[in-house]
């Protein structure tokens, strides 16, 4: 019901009015397909900071939902907020219960492999393996071991191929 209200406040310009609406909708019987249309809207506005305060309601609302905390960080990182991806990331791990923690440390895990933050990620593998010691963690673990032993090789070899 909601959701035709808000559509109808936006196709009237009224973004006031379908604020209000979803806020409502929120504090009256707060679901997940509704944060996630609020989100969306003043993401698709530009409204960076709104999105901020509403996915942090969103986590005081379920903090258990790694799926919210992985869209939060996405958003830092698409705005180049590696800090405070981190900080997201931090917070949502030290969570008593998450849904699916294994998948978000090995997101976290991605993320500092693609910032090349390597001793960051040896630490995330060694915290992934006191949670689980599942065989696919460790042929993980060992595959970045194996393809950073790969670079530094290269990179030596590269090294003495430009002295010479």
């Amino acid at each position: 019901m909601y959701d035709s209200s808000v559509q109808f406040e936006i196709r009237q310009l009224n973004l006031k009015g379908a604020r209000q609406i979803l806020g409502n909708a929120i504090g009256k019987a707060p679901k997940d397909k509704i944060f996630k249309k609020y989100i969306e809207i003043e993401l698709q506005l530009g409204n960076i900071d709104r999105g901020r305060k509403l996915y942090e309601k969103y986590l005081e609302w379920a903090p258990e939902n790694c799926y919210v905390w992985s869209k939060y960080v996405e958003l830092e990182r698409s705005l180049c907020e590696t800090e405070r991806a981190r900080a997201i990331f931090e917070l949502a791990i030290a969570q008593p219960a998450l849904d699916m923690p294994e998948l978000l440390l090995k997101s976290y895990i991605d993320f500092e492999i693609l910032k090349r933050e390597f001793e960051r990620t040896r630490e995330l593998y060694e915290r992934l393996l006191e949670r689980t010691k599942h065989l696919k963690v460790w042929i993980s673990y060992a595959n970045f071991e194996a393809n950073l032993s790969k670079d530094n090789i290269e990179k030596n070899l590269n090294q003495c191929i430009q002295r010479a």
